[in-house]
């Protein structure tokens, strides 16, 4: 029997060159023995829906999008308990967890090459009520993700993040939290706050010096304190851009759960899409939640066991 295959594509994402590739990884797919499904999201039918919409059972879902596009697709799949491996082809224009944990940008790799992916299983976080993929942010840059016009994404790709958060350099907001970890408690006033489960974010790599694992059940929280003045602003920005997180004004943090309180309500970026205002927000880490395919030379994916 055939194995059968979502392949759910997001037209604009990126550069919005993905539509011409689509017929050749059909094509692939369908040489290895695959059924193909294509579904096109639209403002009206995203990823999400598109798998709470779908009749059949398939072996796999294969994403053809951002990290927004995949952000919904994993939140069904959780919700509905899919036990089905996600493929990933990245088109975004930053393509932060795709970066982390090595998926080929190749966009015809995993449908030439699907005997040579495993299975990974991957953590997932919950903010409140919600699914997210691997990150939730705040503050300073945080709105570049989901405030910066599509169009000029897909002219300057991540240097249109870059210029909207110069522009927040001049105009940022503040927030007086409390925070609670697992094991450390704080309160004070910041001008960012991320959680994340991604060594990328918004293109820069946040943690080139801390060893990242996708499994361990743990998210990274990087806070940073209201500077005394821009100078020190700017020297925060640059350590932070480069990876440099040991400073008196910059909290690291390796935790599975996380209480923030706020007395007004918090803008949020949640894997890149607009997240809403909430005051108290709380998040732990569903450990090893999702599973991913990922090319190695060593194992092949067995199908038949995930079905």
């Amino acid at each position: 029997m055939s194995n059968k295959v979502l392949i759910i594509v997001n037209p604009v994402s990126g550069k919005n060159n993905i539509k011409k590739y689509i017929s050749r990884i059909k094509e692939n797919f369908e040489k290895s023995d695959f059924q193909t499904e294509i579904k096109y999201t639209s403002i009206e039918n995203g990823a999400r829906s598109i798998i709470k919409g779908s009749k059949e059972d398939f072996d796999m879902i294969l994403i053809c999008g951002g990290d927004g596009t995949l952000n919904q697709a994993i939140q069904e799949v959780e919700y509905e308990n899919l036990k089905v491996p996600i493929g990933y082809i990245p088109t975004g224009t930053t393509n932060d967890f795709a970066h982390s944990i090595n998926i080929s940008f190749d966009k015809l790799h995993i449908s030439k090459n699907i005997n040579k992916y495993c299975s990974r299983k991957i953590d997932l976080g919950m903010i409140n009520d919600r699914v997210f993929n691997y990150v939730v942010a705040f503050g300073l840059f945080s709105e570049s993700s989901y405030k910066t016009r599509i169009k000029l994404k897909q002219k300057l790709g991540r240097f249109a993040y870059v210029l909207y958060g110069i522009k927040e350099i001049f105009n940022h907001k503040t927030y007086k939290l409390q925070i609670q970890s697992d094991t450390t408690r704080i309160e004070d006033e910041f001008i960012y706050g991320s959680i994340s489960n991604s060594k990328y974010i918004g293109g820069f790599d946040l943690f080139k010096n801390k060893s990242i694992e996708f499994d361990d059940g743990k998210f990274e929280a990087v806070f940073v304190k209201k500077p005394k003045n821009f100078l020190q602003m700017l020297r925060i920005i640059l350590k932070v851009l480069q990876g440099k997180l040991e400073d008196e004004c910059i909290y690291y943090i390796q935790t599975s759960n996380l209480e923030i309180k706020c007395n007004k309500p918090i803008e949020l970026s949640i894997d890149g899409e607009y997240g809403g205002g909430k005051k108290d927000i709380r998040i732990h880490v569903k450990k090893q939640s999702v599973e991913y395919l990922v090319p190695t030379l060593n194992k092949k994916i067995d199908f038949t066991s995930l079905s």
